[in-house]
């Protein structure tokens, strides 16, 4: 018997990066007895199913859309309440960046808590961190950054909602490599469901000969301390030290060389276009893909894809699926505390056999996690998650 499965969205990018596997295997799910529909809008037919699942963004800006005078979540629980016991089971699918930013509040209200990133330590969720991060309390702590506004958490995990707590999917699974065209944004507006191309699967062998040695371009603006210092000081860093380094790099808008080099990487001192930004990235050898809001964007795949040597900082407070992120073999991890900074640009550069075979071992791992093969392995993943 076919189980009915009602999916709420809206049209924003970072949505579908969470639904894209689901829109790009809705034929396989229907083969193995589950009909996915996607709904826009608060209604009796989207509670008219055996699952509902509710992702956490979007369903929240609806329904503070619909309740403008309720203050804070109120509305949403009152909404979580009211149809608590019209549909059978009910999802809470968590698309927050970070794997410590939470919707615990839910928890009485559902019956599956899905979260694309899960501290390893769940008791963890018990703790009051700085800043709502795991990452953001750390540099709170040891380096004394503080935010001109307190993040307040008001809801721990409770043992007894423990279970509820379950592994969805990252936006690896997402077509993360149209993220930044205006083309594709224009045509997903209109045509939200339609697949007009499948992942990138374009992988640049990583011998490829490169011209820049270290690539960093992102923005360090934003409006939390803790957040933009590992951004800030991570683009200082380099900076100061490869400034007085005999290598190619560009950081941010600056160039830094000691001989001649293609006006194509001179470009880099202004505004770039996406189609420069990724020859760039795409003839780095080393790049770095700092935290933002959570742990992981679409920069990292974006690297992997382009065949340069992924540094991001060390991830194993988490799980993730699929997990492509392991340390020294698909990745670099860079100490939250930037002490093993110096030793990255002393072995990477010139050890080209370690970081061919990181490289290669990341694509490797990625191209299977968004093969055939991998499309099955998800259907199946997705299927276990919401039992």
């Amino acid at each position: 018997m076919i189980k009915k499965i009602n999916i709420l969205v809206n049209r924003e990018g970072i949505v579908f990066y969470t639904i894209y596997p689901l829109i790009l295997n809705k034929k396989k799910l229907l083969d193995l007895g589950y009909k996915i529909t996607f709904y826009f809008k608060l209604s009796k037919k989207l509670l008219d199913c055996d699952i509902l699942i509710l992702i956490s963004k979007p369903t929240q800006k609806i329904i503070d859309e619909r309740s403008i005078n309720t203050k804070n979540n109120n509305a949403l629980l009152e909404y979580l309440s009211e149809i608590r016991f019209d549909v059978k089971k009910i999802i809470w699918l968590d698309n927050s960046d970070s794997s410590s930013v939470t919707n615990f509040e839910v928890m009485p209200y559902v019956d599956i808590y899905l979260k694309k990133q899960i501290l390893v330590n769940k008791s963890l969720y018990n703790s009051n961190f700085y800043g709502g991060r795991i990452f953001t309390d750390f540099y709170h702590k040891r380096f004394k950054i503080i935010d001109e506004e307190t993040f307040i958490k008001n809801f721990p995990l409770k043992k007894k909602y423990e279970h509820k707590l379950k592994l969805s999917w990252n936006i690896g699974l997402g077509n993360v490599h149209n993220a930044f065209s205006s083309f594709y944004s224009f045509l997903r507006y209109f045509f939200p469901f339609f697949i007009f191309k499948r992942y990138n699967d374009k992988f640049i062998e990583p011998e490829k000969l490169r011209e820049i040695d270290f690539f960093f371009r992102g923005s360090i603006k934003y409006n939390r301390n803790t957040i933009k210092f590992h951004r800030e000081k991570l683009f200082n860093d380099l900076k100061t030290k490869l400034r007085t380094k005999n290598f190619v790099s560009v950081i941010g808008r600056n160039v830094f060389y000691k001989n001649r080099i293609s006006d194509f990487i001179r470009k880099a001192q202004g505004r770039l276009s996406n189609r420069e930004y990724f020859k760039i990235q795409n003839n780095s050898k080393i790049s770095f893909s700092p935290f933002g809001w959570g742990e992981l964007g679409a920069r990292d795949y974006e690297i992997i894809l382009g065949g340069s040597l992924l540094v991001k900082p060390r991830m194993d407070h988490m799980q993730t699926w699929p997990n492509i992120f392991i340390p020294n073999k698909t990745y670099v991890p860079l100490e939250w505390d930037f002490s093993n900074l110096e030793e990255i640009f002393e072995t990477y550069p010139k050890n080209h056999k370690l970081r061919n075979r990181i490289i290669s071992y990341s694509q490797e791992v990625y191209k299977e996690s968004i093969s055939d093969n991998g499309m099955e392995k998800f259907c199946y993943w997705f299927i276990k998650q919401i039992q």
